[in-house]
């Protein structure tokens, strides 16, 4: 019985933290989106952007529109990285 837990421990153990990573680039991600969406509506109303927490946050206007696209690096550990991207559209309000 011991022989066969000692076996499966490394294995759910590795399960477990993969999972835990897992949660946290969701959570990344939902960060990303709000925070385009966020930075996307103050642009669009011609107010300052609030502070996000990212890499990179590219704002553009394209005619009637405001696109925001904003990066986060997620580092894994020994494992290499990778770019979490989020993009946001906003019409540009007129001025009342």
């Amino acid at each position: 019985m011991t022989v066969e837990i000692a076996v499966c421990l490394p294995a759910l153990v590795l399960l477990l933290v993969v999972g835990l990573g897992a949660l946290a680039v969701v959570r990344d991600q939902i960060g990303c989106v709000a925070a385009a969406r966020e930075v996307a509506i103050a642009a669009a109303r011609g107010a300052s952007p609030p502070p996000v927490e990212a890499d990179v946050v590219e704002v553009s206007a394209d005619g009637d529109v405001v696109r925001v696209v904003v990066r986060r690096h997620r580092d894994l550990g020994i494992l290499p990285g990778f770019d979490i991207t989020a993009t946001a559209v906003a019409a540009i309000e007129p001025d009342q």
